[in-house]
C-alpha cells in the first residue's frame, strides 16, 4: 500500500493504536500529522520520529473548534483522515458521575463529528479522500460497566454510514475500524489488575488471543489505500472474532 504524496491527520496519534496507524502510515510513505491534547506526548513522540521530517504532531483538543481549525490552517492538503481519539471510564450506569460522562459523549462522539465536520472540505477539494474512524467492537456488543461507551460508539458508526451517503459523491470513502479487547499501554493496567478478565477474553475469542494495535493499524491502512477504494459506510471489526457470537452454550 502506498501513500506516497498523501497527507494524513490522525486524532489520538501519539500513543496505542493512533501511533501504530501513524507508523503503518508512514510505512507506506505518506506525510501524518497527529494530534493530542498531551504536551508531554507530543515530547515523546517527537523523539521517535526525531529524524523523520514527514511525522509531526499538534496540540490540540477534538472538543475545542479553534484548537482543530488552527491544525487545519496549517495544512495544505488533507488526502487521508483518521478520527481516532477516544476515552472510558469503567463504571456502572448508575453511578457514572457528570464529568466522565461528558467526557466520554464530547470525545467519542462530538470530538469525532468536529474533527470531520472540520476537516472535512479539505479533504473533499477533491476526489479519493479517506475517513476511517476508530469505533469499536462495543458498537453491536454490549459491554458490562461500559455503557456510555459503547453507546457513543454505535453513534459513530451511525456518523459513518451517513457520511458516506453525503460525502461518496465527491468520490471520498467514509469507513470505521471497531477495535475488540486490543493490548496498549491505557489497558495495560486493567489487564495487570484482572488477569483473569484477560483470560476469559481470550477463551471467548475465536482466535484466542488479545489484539494489537499493529493489528487495528493495518486494517486503517487498508481501509485507506487505493485497494478499498469501493468500500464505504463500513465498520469493520478488529477483534479476534468476539463480536461473532462464543461456543459456551
Amino acid at each position: 500500500m502506498s501513500f506516497e504524496g498523501k497527507t494524513a491527520l490522525v486524532t489520538g496519534g501519539t500513543r496505542g493504536i493512533g501511533l501504530a496507524i501513524v507508523r503503518a502510515l508512514r510505512r507506506g510513505g505518506a506525510r501524518v500529522v497527529a494530534i493530542t491534547k498531551s504536551q508531554e506526548q507530543i515530547a515523546i513522540f517527537h523523539k521517535e520520529f526525531a529524524e523523520d521530517p514527514l511525522a509531526s504532531a499538534e496540540l490540540a483538543d477534538v472538543r475545542d473548534r479553534k484548537s482543530l481549525e488552527a491544525v487545519r490552517d496549517k495544512l495544505t492538503q488533507l488526502d487521508i483522515l483518521i478520527p481516532n481519539a477516544g476515552v472510558n471510564t469503567r463504571t456502572k450506569a448508575l453511578e457514572l458521575a457528570d464529568e466522565p460522562l461528558r467526557e466520554m459523549l464530547d470525545t467519542n462522539f462530538y470530538g469525532v463529528f468536529l474533527t470531520c465536520q472540520i476537516f472535512g472540505p479539505l479533504l473533499l477539494k477533491k476526489p479519493g479522500g479517506r475517513v476511517v474512524v476508530t469505533s469499536s467492537m462495543g458498537a453491536i456488543h454490549g459491554l458490562d460497566l461500559r455503557a456510555v461507551y459503547t453507546a457513543t460508539k454505535a453513534g459513530v458508526s451511525g456518523l459513518v454510514r451517513s457520511l458516506a451517503i453525503e460525502w461518496g459523491p465527491m468520490g471520498a470513502t467514509v469507513n470505521a475500524v471497531g477495535p475488540g479487547i486490543i493490548e496498549t499501554p491505557l489497558t495495560r493496567a486493567y489487564m495487570d489488575e484482572f488477569p483473569e478478565r484477560v483470560q476469559a477474553t481470550i477463551d471467548n475469542t475465536p482466535l484466542r488471543r488479545l489484539g494489537s494495535p499493529e493489528d487495528v493499524a493495518d486494517v486503517v491502512a487498508f481501509l485507506a489505500s487505493d485497494g478499498a477504494r469501493f468500500i464505504t459506510g463500513q465498520t469493520i471489526y478488529v477483534d479476534g472474532g468476539m463480536s461473532v457470537g462464543s461456543a459456551w452454550w
